[in-house]
């Protein structure tokens, strides 16, 4: 839509937009089936299961426990299973490790959503209502560098200040924006209440204006928050000494990257419409 006021600006206007972009499947963490046996157990990927050797077929007959790992035998006694029991298994025991990183607040159902469409969604992008309404709570934090904050403050003072000239206006913005530090899952209650291990970082985002009214007494403006994250591991995320610690991680890095496994990985899509003004 042309703005009447300027017909050298269209809405909607992009504000900012991350170097990182929307649907890159070329990224290693959006990869699948790549690996073989011996790929995975060079990245240390030998004790993935307690309950199951997805490498083998065989589940054991008694828990695998890592401070017995070779004192028994370097490999353990099971029962021959399919194929198929085998992703049961996994998927099962990667459901019930989540709980570790996910266990209370509304969010806390968030990764078993993720893990089923891990498992039968075939790569197709994830929505969800309930991501939406947490990227719209990160968004409305008000802590200081909030990017939200500095554009409905740049418009105030600048707005304030002179006539409206819209280039100039959103060029003013753009450079507020740059101060700020974009919204992630990454705060300390993140760790436990489901998003920190859903989500954590956002590989791209874009904010948008869709439009905006100055009146005789005040203003008001619609923006649009776009944000796209990738459910999947990469190979920096797996030797991380961290990450690399925890069977959750390790399954689902196996269960993704095996070529007789190869779950898709996919993109998380999240979006929340902000309406500020005074």
């Amino acid at each position: 839509m042309v703005n009447p006021l300027n017909s050298s600006i269209f809405f909607p206007c992009t504000l900012f937009e991350t170097v990182a972009r929307f649907d890159d499947y070329r990224t290693d963490d959006m990869q699948c089936g790549d690996m073989g046996d011996e790929e995975l157990l060079m990245l240390g990927l030998r004790d993935i299961s307690a309950q199951v050797d997805p490498y083998r077929l065989v589940r054991y007959d008694f828990p695998a426990t890592p401070h017995l790992d070779g004192f028994l035998g370097s490999t353990p006694a099971g029962t021959k299973i399919s194929h198929e029991e085998c992703i049961d298994i996994l998927f099962t025991e990667m459901k019930e490790l989540s709980q570790l990183f996910s266990f209370q607040g509304e969010y806390k159902m968030l990764i078993g959503e993720l893990i089923d469409h891990f498992r039968y969604g075939n790569g197709r992008g994830f929505y969800s209502q309930r991501l939406n309404s947490a990227f719209h709570e990160r968004i409305n934090d008000y802590s200081k560098d909030n990017p939200l904050i500095l554009i409905k403050d740049g418009i105030q003072k600048y707005l304030n200040s002179k006539e409206i000239y819209y280039p100039e206006l959103f060029s003013y913005v753009k450079k507020r924006i740059l101060d700020s530090r974009l919204p992630k899952f990454n705060y300390k209650n993140d760790r436990v209440n489901g998003l920190g291990v859903s989500i954590h970082d956002i590989s791209a985002q874009k904010i948008t204006l869709s439009n905006i009214q100055k009146y005789a007494i005040g203003w008001s403006a619609t923006l649009y928050f776009e944000a796209q994250d990738h459910f999947g591991l990469d190979v920096v995320d797996i030797k991380n000494e961290i990450y690399s610690q925890f069977r959750f991680f390790r399954i689902w890095f196996f269960l993704q990257r095996h070529k007789d496994f190869a779950f898709k990985p996919f993109f998380t899509n999240f979006h929340s419409v902000e309406r500020v003004g005074s």
